[in-house]
């Protein structure tokens, strides 16, 4: 079983809560929602918060979600609305679990390379981040002695795995899940799982969702920012699975912690279903963008010797393009910032074990194509130095 925070217990019902219960609805003498008195704005309706987000908003979310093929274990729940949680960003919903299973001077293992924000949030939180690592051999994988000894620290709570990872865009494997998910089950930690470029895949054959995992307790983050290719809308979710009893309880200090922050807006709740009748079409769009891209790279890189070369990623929406140790990261991307005005982000701030550079997928072709031949031509230059 595992373990929740402290900080996350809401306490027992006092007197009075216990008798509004056996009452069921009553009048507050103290009510200060203007909505309830006819004071908002009329086309908004009546504010009546519910920590998880407005239910049918909720209703369309989990019938967009069962629509999804694949999970990665037959160990399965079905979307369900009552474990779902909405929000505003996977940020917060880093920051939201982190308050859920650690306390402060806990521990969360994530992964490494990988985009720096778990130690960032989890800095903020006053929660340690330990690294577990994936490996190199002309594909990526997870080393998974480095994730026996990271669960193996003491106050270690959650594990983290971004499936496909960011930058290398390498998934999880089943057969990696299977032996994390019983390392994390046999020591009480609980899976967070990010799965917000999981639709950006290159090949047919993918591993499967991790989301509604039952054989942990498992929490599931995606959002509107990657499925829309719209970082600006702020919906997210947060889904909840594992046995009965862990996800009650789950559910039961979740609502506290987002009844606190009260982040659901009503614009959120009335266009999330029509935004997910938006997904499929500008998914495929995104997917294809990135696909053309990565024919663009895989051109560029054929064909000839040079000091550069391209990782090629599963999915997501970025590769790493990796040289020579000779040549200094910050020396490259100061050249091209100083000559052709091109910026980038050199390996060592995703904790590569080997000299690189991130290249998006996202832009036009031909803007690819300039892009990578500037690249490819400043790093040929700097290893003739």
């Amino acid at each position: 079983m595992v373990i929740f925070s402290k900080r996350s217990d809401s306490g027992q019902l006092n007197d009075i809560s216990i008798a509004e219960l056996k009452v069921g609805k009553v009048s507050q003498l103290n009510d200060s929602n203007p909505t309830h008195f006819g004071l908002g704005i009329k086309k908004f309706g009546e504010y009546n918060p519910d920590p998880k987000g407005g239910l049918s908003a909720r209703v369309a979310l989990a019938q967009f979600l069962s629509k999804r093929e694949g999970a990665i274990s037959p160990l399965f729940l079905p979307p369900s609305p009552e474990r779902l949680y909405l929000l505003s960003s996977t940020s917060q919903g880093y920051s939201w679990l982190m308050k859920l299973l650690c306390d402060p001077g806990d521990k969360i293992a994530y992964p490494s390379p990988g985009y720096p924000l778990i130690p960032s949030i989890a800095k903020i939180e006053g929660v340690e981040a330990v690294p577990y690592f994936l490996r190199f051999d002309g594909s990526w994988y997870i080393d998974l002695p480095s994730v026996e000894k990271a669960l193996s620290k003491e106050g270690v709570k959650a594990l983290v795995l971004i499936h496909p990872n960011n930058p290398t865009g390498s998934y999880v494997s089943k057969e990696e899940f299977e032996k994390i998910s019983g390392m994390c089950a046999e020591k009480d930690v609980a899976i967070i799982c990010d799965e917000v470029f999981y639709d950006y895949g290159f090949c047919s054959n993918l591993p499967g969702r991790i989301s509604g995992y039952a054989g942990a307790l498992t929490f599931a983050l995606d959002g509107f920012s990657k499925l829309l290719a719209s970082p600006q809308i702020k919906t997210a979710w947060i889904e909840v699975s594992g046995s009965e009893e862990e996800v009650q309880e789950a559910e039961k200090r979740l609502d506290f912690i987002a009844d606190s922050f009260l982040p659901n807006s009503w614009f959120q709740n009335e266009s999330t279903p029509r935004l997910l009748e938006e997904a499929p079409k500008k998914t495929e769009e995104v997917r294809k963008r990135a696909q053309g891209n990565m024919e663009v790279l895989k051109k560029a890189f054929s064909g000839r010797e040079l000091s550069s070369s391209l990782i090629e990623p599963e999915g997501g929406w970025s590769a790493l393009v990796r040289f020579a140790s000779t040549i200094d990261e910050d020396a490259l991307v100061t050249d091209l910032i100083k000559k052709h005005a091109l910026s980038a982000q050199p390996g060592y701030f995703f904790d590569t074990p080997f000299n690189c550079v991130a290249v998006s997928l996202l832009p036009p072709e031909g803007v690819t194509e300039s892009r990578i031949k500037v690249l490819i031509d400043t790093i040929e230059a700097l290893s003739r130095e």
